[in-house]
C-alpha cells in the first residue's frame, strides 16, 4: 500500500495528472500590404485681393492753374474668371501750404453703374461694384482748381478696393497740385513800364497773387505777370491807368522764353535805314544809319533834320527801326 502510494505521488503536484502538451502549428506572418498612394495636394487658393488691380489711365499727379478744370482717370480691373462683387472706397483730401487756409477743390465723378455725376466730399465713401470676369471698369474724376488756391496746394483722390474674401486691398492715389501761371496783360503802347510799376506796388501788398513781372522791350503793348489766378490778377488791374485787361488763356513758357534771351541789339539794322532815337538827348529825332558796330552793339547815325550832318553814336537799343534801306547790314 505504501509502495503504491509512493508510486502515485511521484512527480505530482496535485492528484490530477498533467495534460500532455498541444502540438504547435507555425503559420507564416502575412505579407505587408502596399502603401496607398497619397492624394495630390489641393491647388493653392489665390486671394481675391490679388486678382484686383487699380491703375491710372494717364497721370497719377498733374500740375494745374487756378480756375481750370482737369480730368484724372483710372481703371479698376479683375483677373478672376468669375464675376466679383467688390467694395470700392473713395476718399478726397486737401492739403495746403497755409494750414487752415486751403480752399476746397470741387471733385465730381460718375459712380460705377450710374450716369449722373455726383460731387465727392472729404470723407470715405464705400461703393459696391460688380466686376465682370477678366474685365474692368473705368473711373473718371473731374477736378476743379479753385480761384483762391495757393501755390503748392494739393487735392488727393484716394482709391481702395477690397474683394469679398478680405485680404490686402488694392490702392491708388490721384492728385492735382496748384502751380503758377504766366498771364499776358494788354497795355497802351508806350505805357508798359507805368502799368508794371503800379501793379508791382499792389503786388507787394498781396504777395500771393503776383510773383513776378516781365516788361519785354522787344514787345510793345504787353506786360507778363506770373501769378496764381486770372481772377486775382484781373482784380489787381482794376483802376490802373493804361491797363487794358488780361489776354484770355494762359501764356506758355515757350512763348515767353524768346523774350528772356538777350538779343544782339543791332540785329536787323542796315546801313541807310531810317530810325528814330528813343532815348538820350536826341530822343524823338529821326536819323539815317551810317555805320553799325556789331562787336560794341553800337550804331552811328546822322540826324536828318540837322543843318550840319553830325555823326552820333548810340547803343543799338536806343533806336527804333522806321524804314529799312538797301544798304549793308551790321557785322
Amino acid at each position: 500500500m505504501q509502495g503504491e502510494g509512493n508510486d502515485e505521488g511521484i512527480g505530482l503536484l496535485t492528484g490530477v495528472p498533467p495534460a500532455p502538451p498541444k502540438p504547435t502549428v507555425s503559420t507564416p506572418a502575412p505579407a505587408p500590404l502596399p502603401a496607398a498612394a497619397a492624394p495630390p495636394p489641393p491647388p493653392p487658393k489665390v486671394e481675391l485681393s490679388r486678382l484686383l488691380a487699380l491703375k491710372a489711365a494717364d497721370d497719377t499727379s498733374r500740375d494745374v492753374t487756378a480756375g481750370t478744370v482737369t480730368t484724372l482717370s483710372a481703371v479698376l480691373s479683375s483677373l478672376s474668371p468669375e464675376p466679383l462683387d467688390v467694395t470700392l472706397t473713395v476718399e478726397v483730401g486737401y492739403t495746403s501750404t497755409y494750414p487752415g487756409e486751403g480752399a476746397e477743390w470741387p471733385v465730381r465723378w460718375s459712380p460705377p453703374g450710374k450716369r449722373s455725376r455726383a460731387e465727392l466730399f472729404p470723407r470715405k465713401e464705400p461703393h459696391a461694384v460688380a466686376l465682370p470676369p477678366n474685365g474692368g471698369i473705368p473711373l473718371s474724376f473731374e477736378i476743379e482748381a479753385p480761384v483762391g488756391v495757393r501755390y503748392g496746394d494739393r487735392v488727393e483722390v484716394r482709391l481702395s478696393v477690397e474683394g469679398p474674401g478680405g485680404g490686402a486691398p488694392a490702392k491708388l492715389t490721384l492728385a492735382c497740385v496748384a502751380r503758377q501761371a504766366v498771364l499776358a496783360i494788354k497795355t497802351s503802347r508806350g505805357y508798359e513800364r507805368e502799368v508794371a510799376d503800379t501793379l508791382l506796388a499792389r503786388a507787394e501788398e498781396k504777395p500771393d497773387v503776383v510773383f513776378a513781372l516781365l516788361v519785354p522791350s522787344s514787345l510793345r503793348g504787353y506786360v507778363f505777370a506770373e501769378g496764381m489766378s486770372f481772377e486775382g490778377v484781373r482784380e489787381m488791374l482794376k483802376g490802373i491807368r493804361k491797363a487794358r485787361g488780361l489776354v484770355e488763356g494762359e501764356t506758355t513758357l515757350k512763348e515767353v522764353e524768346p523774350l528772356l534771351v538777350p538779343k544782339i541789339t543791332v540785329e536787323g539794322f542796315v546801313e541807310g535805314a531810317i530810325v528814330e532815337l528813343i532815348s538820350g538827348p536826341f530822343k524823338g529825332e529821326k536819323a539815317r544809319v551810317k555805320k553799325i558796330d556789331q562787336a560794341k552793339e553800337e550804331i552811328t547815325v546822322e540826324l536828318i533834320e540837322a543843318v550840319v550832318p553830325i555823326p552820333v553814336t548810340v547803343r543799338g537799343d536806343h533806336v527804333r527801326m522806321l524804314e529799312k534801306g538797301g544798304g549793308r547790314s551790321g557785322g
